[in-house]
C-alpha cells in the first residue's frame, strides 16, 4: 500500500528577506521541537515581488487579481494551509475567497492577546500600518485598546523597517529601535505588525512584545506536527 503524502504548509514567497526569515524560523523551531535531522515540511511558491510591492498598501484593483492568481496556484499543490509573509497584504487577501485557510496574523494576534488577558497594545509597523485603521479597528472590535508611538518615533521605526528590507541596517539603527522598544513596553505590550521588524523581535524578551509573524510561524508548526 502506498502511503499518502503528508500535507504541508504553503508559503507565498514575497520580499526575499522576510520570506527567508519565515523559512529560517520554521526550520529552527521545528528542529528544536523534533530534533534529529528534521526540517520543516513546506512548499514555497515564489512570486516576483515587483508585481505586488509597488501597489501596496491599498491599490486593491491591481493587487486583487495578482494575489488571487498566486495564492490559487499555491493551493494547487499539496498544502493544507498558507502563510503569507507580509502583514499589509492581508488587507487585500481579506477581500478574496479561497477554499483553504490562510494563517491570518491579525486573527492569530487577537486570539493570543485575549488568551493572555492582554487588553492594551502599542503597534509597531510601517507608517501605513501605524496610520491606517485596518489593524486598529479589528483589535478595538475585540476590546483591545490600541495606542501608537509618537509621530517622530513612527518615522524612526519605519526607517528601521526600510533599512531591514534593504539589508542596510546598522548597529545604531538597532540601538535606536531597542530604545523605542524599551520605552513603549514599560506600560504596554508592543505588537509588532511588520515582517521586516520581526527579524529583530527574537532579540527581545517574549513578555515585552507580541509579534504577528512569529504567531503565524507558531501556528504553522502546530498544524504540521
Amino acid at each position: 500500500m502506498i502511503k499518502k503524502q503528508s500535507e504541508v504548509l504553503g508559503i507565498l514567497g514575497l520580499g526575499s528577506r522576510s520570506t527567508l526569515f519565515y523559512l529560517e524560523q520554521l526550520n529552527t523551531q521545528f528542529h528544536t521541537l523534533k530534533g534529529d535531522y528534521h526540517t520543516f515540511p513546506s512548499i514555497t511558491h515564489t512570486v516576483d515581488f515587483n508585481t505586488i510591492n509597488p501597489y501596496l498598501p491599498n491599490q486593491f484593483n491591481t493587487l486583487k487579481p495578482v494575489v488571487k492568481q498566486q495564492i490559487t496556484s499555491l493551493f494547487k499543490d499539496n498544502v493544507h494551509s498558507c502563510i503569507v509573509p507580509n502583514i499589509t497584504l492581508h488587507e487585500t487577501i481579506d477581500q478574496l475567497q479561497f477554499d483553504k485557510p490562510i494563517l491570518h496574523p491579525i486573527t492569530l494576534s487577537t486570539e493570543h492577546l485575549k488568551a493572555q488577558n492582554i487588553s492594551n497594545v502599542i503597534v509597531f509597523g510601517s507608517l501605513y500600518t501605524m496610520s491606517s485603521d485596518y489593524i486598529t479597528n479589528q483589535l478595538r472590535s475585540e476590546n483591545i485598546t490600541v495606542t501608537l508611538p509618537s509621530k517622530s518615533d513612527q518615522i524612526t521605526i519605519d526607517n528601521c523597517r526600510k533599512k531591514l528590507y534593504n539589508y542596510s541596517e546598522t548597529n545604531t539603527d538597532f540601538e535606536e529601535y531597542k530604545a523605542l522598544m524599551e520605552k513603549y513596553s514599560k506600560n504596554s505590550i508592543v505588537l509588532v505588525a511588520c515582517t521586516e521588524l520581526s527579524i529583530w523581535s527574537t532579540k527581545f524578551k517574549k513578555d515585552t512584545l507580541v509579534d504577528m509573524a512569529l504567531l503565524q510561524i507558531k501556528a504553522g508548526i502546530e498544524l504540521s506536527v
